[in-house]
């Protein structure tokens, strides 16, 4: 086959690569799923980044998701060295690729022949005649979007890659499930809600590094807004724009339970959560302006602005957490 292209939909929630993979390859069945999880946040000292919690394993344990993950040495010993035949056999097989690569190599990136930056990717179809990859990361100041890059970048961008970190080298194959059954908890979503706004501390696994929790970790905003006044630097829009997907996975998820009369509807707290929505999302056009402008008194209205928000947030989860109590109580 010359060309082949699996479906990708537009996604949801595009914060981080894994997001946006997430949730354009996912089923509609797996709506559940999300609402119930997606609600704590978390910083991790070590990365420096804001996220949903389990961020970094997400994919590998979502369960309307097939993933296999293949460590280099055994793609060489069945492949070579060369992408092309591992693409085109997943790709045929309706498995999609997840991979990272040195943007500085490809082309469609703002990194290309600047500087040096190991990211994810995910592949999603091929086409030989052009020799053209399909792939989509967040390549559009930050925004998911679908794209295509050369095989040869593709090739150099994976093959020139350090061993140094497994994570880097290793490729990762994913496939939607059809038809699963998964069920919302209420209860999950509750204690998920109350740690939260608590602050409490969500155990992983493994501890691989400090982190904040929930409300405790927002309030690391604060101070990166005051280092940027004293030093006239950029803010990281990232964590604006989680906290606006946070608000927006609410919406969803609030709307998904009173379609489904889990809770009762009220157009009222329907549309406290659409405008709360709203104002995470002007908070970020904020962050956005000022980020081009430098314009050190926005950096005081963007500090407000979190303020109120988190106000209305907090009292929004709160009694969000009531109603969902009142179902559980009636269970």
């Amino acid at each position: 086959m010359a060309k082949n292209v699996l479906k990708l939909g537009d996604p949801v929630i595009s914060t981080y690569t894994s997001y946006g993979t997430l949730t354009s390859v996912m089923n509609e069945d797996l709506w559940p799923w999300i609402f119930n999880n997606f609600i704590q946040i978390r910083y991790a000292h070590g990365w420096g980044i804001f996220s949903f919690d389990s961020h970094q394993f997400l994919l590998s344990t979502c369960p309307g998701i097939s993933f296999y993950n293949l460590p280099q040495e055994i793609v060489i010993s069945k492949w070579g060295t060369s992408l092309k035949q591992v693409i085109t056999e997943a790709i045929d097989m309706g498995y999609y690729l997840y991979i990272y690569a040195d943007r500085y190599y490809i082309a469609c990136t703002d990194y290309y022949q600047k500087e040096h930056l190991m990211h994810e990717l995910l592949v999603y179809g091929y086409d030989l005649d052009q020799n053209l990859i399909y792939i989509a990361d967040n390549l559009d100041d930050g925004k998911f979007i679908q794209t295509v890059c050369s095989l040869d970048e593709l090739e150099k961008g994976y093959w020139t890659m350090s061993n140094e970190y497994s994570f880097w080298t290793e490729v990762r194959f994913l496939k939607p499930i059809q038809n699963i059954n998964y069920a919302i908890h209420v209860e999950q979503m509750i204690t998920a809600m109350e740690n939260y706004l608590n602050s409490s501390e969500t155990y992983d696994l493994v501890r691989d590094q400090k982190y904040d929790f929930g409300m405790q970790a927002i309030q690391r905003i604060f101070t990166d807004i005051e280092q940027a006044a004293l030093v006239g630097e950029a803010l990281d829009s990232r964590v604006f724009h989680l906290l606006y997907e946070h608000k927006l996975l609410m919406e969803l998820r609030l709307s998904y339970l009173m379609e489904k009369s889990i809770i009762e509807r009220d157009a009222t707290f329907m549309e406290l959560s659409t405008i709360l929505k709203q104002d995470y999302f002007k908070l970020r056009n904020i962050v956005l302006k000022y980020n081009i402008t430098r314009d050190a008194s926005t950096l005081s209205k963007i500090s407000e602005r979190l303020q109120q928000n988190l106000m209305k947030e907090k009292a929004f989860i709160s009694s969000f957490i009531t109603r969902l109590q009142q179902v559980k109580s009636m269970a």
